[in-house]
């Protein structure tokens, strides 16, 4: 089954992040989450999270064919593209008389940067290549979206009581989600067939 197709592929770019986190990295390994900004609070420790906020059918991908297994026929699988709010955060300790903490922008922009850099470097991610499993057999491709900034402020409009956070947009296709309609059919043998032409002298002979 490939209902968890979406699901799979965020957990392909959560692992990503987290494979090339390090001390070369400003993220930290486990301050990545798949969630919405306005699942993260004031104090919370993630550095990154990514919100799938958009899906639609992707139409790049064509109409596709239906797939044949041995007598069975399965219809045309569903091809989506998602895109993704990648957000950085970073919240410096206040010490013990400040139980806020203090947002360091300068932060924020580099953990951003090097998220975009890691997808700008992988833009393409072969199913065997995959840092998570992925069921589908067509590569997935990831772009960084320049959405317009009305599209981008009425977004973050919707989210309750969350300020804006330096954030970018990337789109990964095709999501790919196999139908589960099947249908049996008899395969018809082939055989050959030889057609032969009287000659000339048989036909007077019959005469």
């Amino acid at each position: 089954m490939t209902y968890s197709a979406i699901a799979d592929v965020s957990n392909v770019l959560l692992e990503l992040l987290k494979a090339n986190a390090g001390e070369r990295s400003p993220i930290g390994s486990n301050r990545i989450e798949v969630a919405s900004p306005d699942d993260i609070d004031s104090l919370s420790s993630v550095d990154i999270t990514l919100y799938p906020y958009r899906i639609e059918t992707d139409t790049a991908m064509g109409s596709g064919s239906r797939t044949i297994s041995g007598t069975a026929r399965q219809d045309r699988p569903l091809a989506l593209s998602v895109r993704y709010l990648v957000t950085a955060y970073a919240v410096d300790d206040g010490g013990e008389n400040d139980d806020t903490g203090q947002t360091n922008p300068f932060k924020r922009q580099q953990r951003l940067g090097a998220a975009l850099q890691l997808f700008h470097d992988n833009s393409r991610i072969e199913p065997a290549d995959a840092p998570a499993p992925l069921g589908q057999e067509q590569p997935l491709s990831i772009s960084i979206v320049d959405e317009p900034v009305e599209e981008v402020l009425s977004l973050w409009s919707q989210l309750s009581d969350v300020s804006h956070q330096p954030s970018a947009t990337i789109e990964v296709s095709p999501v790919v989600i196999q139908s589960l309609n099947e249908s049996e059919f008899t395969r018809v043998e082939e055989h050959e067939t030889t057609v032969g032409r009287r000659s000339e002298t048989s036909d007077r002979h019959a005469e």
